[in-house]
């Protein structure tokens, strides 16, 4: 799965957005055998008359770290201001500058991946900083047509009405989707520049989500530390468990079609365990109580883990209910033999 920087730059903030990012890479390194992360530190700076986004590397002056929200909204406060001139003297600055770019400000945002190489074991090996440069020409050209008609979707204008903010998360989000779709990987993105995807993109056009349900199974492993979740890794039945995975993600975006696609991934999980472990009593009765819940919170919700593409239905959850489910589950499940995968499911929420 690849993280881009543009695509995340919303929610590379000191804080819960970095817990929550946290979160989802714990998700998706279950789920993917590789991270791809992107290198650099990106600012992004949008406002009513302009726009600019670059990506420098880190230096020992300029290390990589996490803006504050004392940081940004700090620049946020700041016009974006550039100016041009010609130098008469090689590395002497211009005696006149000429003014091209000035505007308010109404995002500020600098963000990095690689403050997470300092928390991860030496044996993180499925995770990689990778740099970005520019897109394949097939891919470009699927970036400025997707961009295109996103600029021209009344529904973004009113969900982004800063002209130039809009701008910026919608090329920013295709260039990232029309990267990861040339390499044929998984993207994640974050909620901000997810609307540009839910505004236009469905299912039926190829897209779909891949990941979604270890939130929703699993929402341990988010709090994991990354010691336990290279020990996941590790585990000899890991390929059957993400095929089950998969399996319950087709199974559940048939049953949901647009609708409680939480209730459904539980509902195809169930009968997965059935299978694997006999059948289960008394899984129904917490099973439901736990998918109640789910409806009732969903706004509390989740960015997915990961997803191929832009996103068909978005999963949501409300996290504080999951746990009950699982537990109950899990309970009835140890009376029953275990074959491999529902082991590691075992491990995976607390269970061994």
């Amino acid at each position: 799965m690849f993280v881009p920087l543009r695509s995340n730059a919303s929610t590379l903030l000191a804080g819960g957005p970095v817990a929550a990012m946290r979160r989802r890479l714990k998700f998706a390194s279950l789920y993917h055998d590789r991270l791809l992360l992107e290198a650099g530190i990106l600012t992004v700076q949008g406002g009513p008359s302009a726009w600019t986004s670059m990506v420098t590397q880190p230096t020992k002056q300029y290390p990589a770290r996490w803006q504050t929200p004392r940081e940004r909204n700090l620049a946020q406060q700041q016009r974006i201001q550039w100016a041009v001139g010609r130098e008469t003297t090689p590395g002497v600055p211009a005696d006149t500058m000429h003014q091209f770019l000035d505007s308010e400000t109404t995002v500020n945002w600098v963000a990095t991946l690689h403050p997470f190489a300092d928390e991860l074991p030496p044996s993180a090996g499925w995770v990689h900083f990778v740099p970005t440069g520019n897109l394949p020409s097939q891919a470009d050209t699927l970036a400025t047509r997707w961009t295109w008609a996103d600029e021209r979707n009344p529904c973004l204008e009113q969900a982004m009405p800063v002209r130039f903010v809009r701008q910026a998360v919608i090329r920013n989000a295709n260039r990232d989707l029309a990267g990861a779709a040339s390499e044929g990987v998984s993207v994640t993105i974050d909620a901000v520049h997810t609307q540009v995807v839910a505004q236009r993109f469905r299912d039926d056009q190829g897209w779909r989500m891949h990941g979604y349900v270890v939130p929703i199974l699993l929402p341990q492993v988010g709090s994991l530390p990354w010691q336990a979740i290279a020990d996941l890794r590790c585990d000899k039945n890991l390929e059957r468990f993400r095929a089950v995975l998969r399996e319950v993600e087709q199974e559940a975006t048939r049953e949901a079609a647009g609708g409680d696609i939480e209730a459904a991934a539980h509902h195809a999980y169930e009968r997965h365990l059935a299978d694997a472990t006999g059948k289960l009593e008394g899984i129904r009765g917490p099973t439901m109580r736990a998918t109640t819940g789910f409806a009732i919170g969903a706004t509390a919700g989740f960015t997915t883990s990961g997803i191929t593409g832009p996103i068909g239905p978005l999963a949501g959850a409300a996290l504080g209910v999951i746990p009950g489910a699982i537990l109950d589950i899990r309970s009835t499940i140890r009376r029953r033999r275990r074959n491999g995968w529902v082991g590691l499911y075992q491990k995976a929420s607390g269970g061994e």
